[in-house]
């Protein structure tokens, strides 16, 4: 219970720490008897104090306003917490471990696999002593201490009638049975220890059958897992995960940094910590219900955000994978290193960013977004006629995202806006693209900028062949001007986009004054802050 100077906040320069538990559902026997007048409602509170000046103190009470200070960990036999941290050194758990597990395995024989097992010892006494014997009788055995015993002999009288012989190490039954060695069995035979993933897996399945050994209704046992991920490839680190959740009935807390652990976990189950300032803070105020309620959005692209979201500084939301494909080059060309800033590009494979978004929103995860400004048609029944009408998707799209998901303070205006000129965004299908859509559309385009989200002024396609990118696009299409090379390029997308990636991946260096690439520094500014916002003075 002894602290650390850098268990202490170094920031604030504290010298005292608290840390505060609420159980609920206290409803075990064990536990009820120990907290007594300090449970309400199934409910108790325990508190750790220390200070580098001081030694700790426990407190506990049915409330926080009500905690009283004790004179020990009182409660310490009947709940306490097993902890597995990242150093984990199987030979070492299993030198401790070995005999313990050993005799509870013993304990729990009937009595008629114990009377077994007895016999099955005597035997493997009369066979140890039989091969004994035939060692013995080896001709290279019995020639190759002669000489050494003669020696012997003649150097002290008292040698005389002493023999040095060979003996095997395991001749005796019980200390062989005591001295196992762990080793991996396969059907080619048995195979030493040595890979670290493979030894992570046997220590922590040692030590679950170790747990599931002394688990007991006279303790409740909460079990602590550090990084389970250790050397295990990503198939293997989801089988472990449902392998711990599959094993225990009691609560398990597990730190990872991997995805493929937190993906099998329910949302609501899950608390992501972040950085804010100089603290250390958990998103959505720890396990949340209404993060589970948003996560039901994805259905089966669950697997897909949580093998990112839960672990990055930033998120870039883009339409489609030629969109990814591009933006990914694009950063590298630009230098824009986002593995090193932790930076994830999503395609959402359509224009549904809505769910997405309530993620970053609910994990305080910063987001930067791009999508088209197609221009879509729509039927709207005037009178008795079907009209015709086209309408700048893009806009609609965002300010859809507006109403829903960011109706902040600072929003209010632009979202007054869109509802009072929001019929500018449409017009008849027999007429052109009128002025007041195209104000509109500029108006919004640099408002939503504000908030890091980006609106094409058609498409990536058409933003491309706009550019200064033309003359690349034209020579790997084998075109001459814009409308046919958007039109190759809007073939295969994906395809297309990968295969001019490989050819012209250097001609990507003429788009870093560009305002295509505003999103891809935009989401680097705003990684390099999560970074960076820990480390500022006070």
């Amino acid at each position: 219970m002894d602290l650390f100077n850098s268990d202490y906040n170094v920031y604030t320069k504290s010298d005292s720490i608290e840390i505060t538990v609420k159980l609920v559902e206290v409803t075990e026997d064990c536990l009820i008897t120990v907290f007594k007048g300090d449970l309400n409602k199934e409910t108790v509170y325990i508190q750790y104090k220390n200070s580098k000046n001081s030694e700790y103190s426990i407190l506990s009470g049915a409330t926080e306003e009500t905690l009283e200070e004790r004179n020990s960990r009182f409660y310490i036999k009947r709940l306490n917490m097993e902890y597995v941290n990242t150093n984990r050194n199987l030979e070492s758990f299993m030198k401790r471990e070995k005999n313990r597990i050993l005799e509870d395995a013993k304990l729990k024989l009937t009595e008629e696999q114990t009377q077994s097992d007895e016999q099955s010892v005597l035997k493997i006494k009369r066979n140890l002593e039989l091969v004994n014997k035939r060692v013995d009788r080896l001709n290279y055995i019995q020639e190759s201490l002669t000489k050494v015993n003669n020696e012997l002999s003649s150097l002290a009288i008292h040698n005389e009638g002493k023999v040095l012989t060979y003996k095997n190490s395991n001749s005796d039954a019980t200390r062989m049975l005591d001295n196992l060695e762990l080793t991996y069995s396969t059907d080619e035979g048995a195979l030493t220890l040595g890979g670290d993933g493979r030894n992570n897996q046997i220590f922590l399945a040692t030590w679950v059958s170790k747990q599931k050994n002394v688990s007991s209704l006279e303790k409740v046992t909460f079990y602590a897992i550090e990084e389970p991920e250790a050397h295990l490839h990503p198939q293997q680190q989801r089988k472990l995960s449902s392998y711990l959740l599959d094993k225990f009935e009691e609560q398990v807390f597990i730190t990872t940094h991997s995805p493929y652990i937190a993906t099998e976990f329910k949302p609501d189950r899950i608390v992501k910590l972040c950085s804010k300032g100089k603290f250390t803070k958990a998103a959505k105020g720890g396990c949340s219900e209404e993060l589970n309620t948003d996560f039901d959005d994805f259905g089966y692209r669950l697997d897909a955000i949580t093998s990112d979201v839960f672990f990055v500084n930033g998120v870039f939301l883009v339409e489609g994978p030629s969109e990814k494909l591009f933006y990914t080059a694009l950063a590298k060309q630009l230098e824009i290193d986002l593995d090193r800033l932790n930076v994830s590009i999503l395609s959402v494979n359509g224009v549904g960013f809505k769910p997405y978004i309530k993620i970053c929103l609910a994990l305080d995860i910063p987001f930067v977004l791009r999508t088209d400004n197609d221009i879509f048609s729509k039927t709207k029944k005037i009178g008795q006629k079907n009209v015709e009408f086209y309408f700048q998707g893009g806009i609609s799209r965002v300010m859809g995202i507006y109403t829903e998901l960011l109706k902040t303070v600072d929003n209010q205006g632009l979202i007054e806006y869109w509802k009072t000129h929001h019929l500018k965004n449409e017009w008849l299908k027999i007429r052109q693209h009128p002025q007041v859509a195209k104000d509109l559309a500029n108006n919004i385009i640099q408002e939503v900028e504000k908030n890091n989200i980006y609106i094409s002024q058609i498409d990536l396609e058409n933003d491309l062949a706009n550019s200064s990118l033309l003359s690349s696009l034209k020579k790997f299409y084998n075109t001459r001007a814009i409308k046919s090379t958007v039109g190759k390029m809007q073939k295969a997308k994906a395809e297309n986009m990968l295969k001019f990636l490989k050819a012209h991946f250097d001609d990507l260096k003429c788009l870093s004054e560009d305002k295509i690439s505003e999103p891809l520094k935009q989401i680097k500014n705003l990684a390099e802050k999560v970074v960076n916002e820990n480390e500022k003075s006070d």
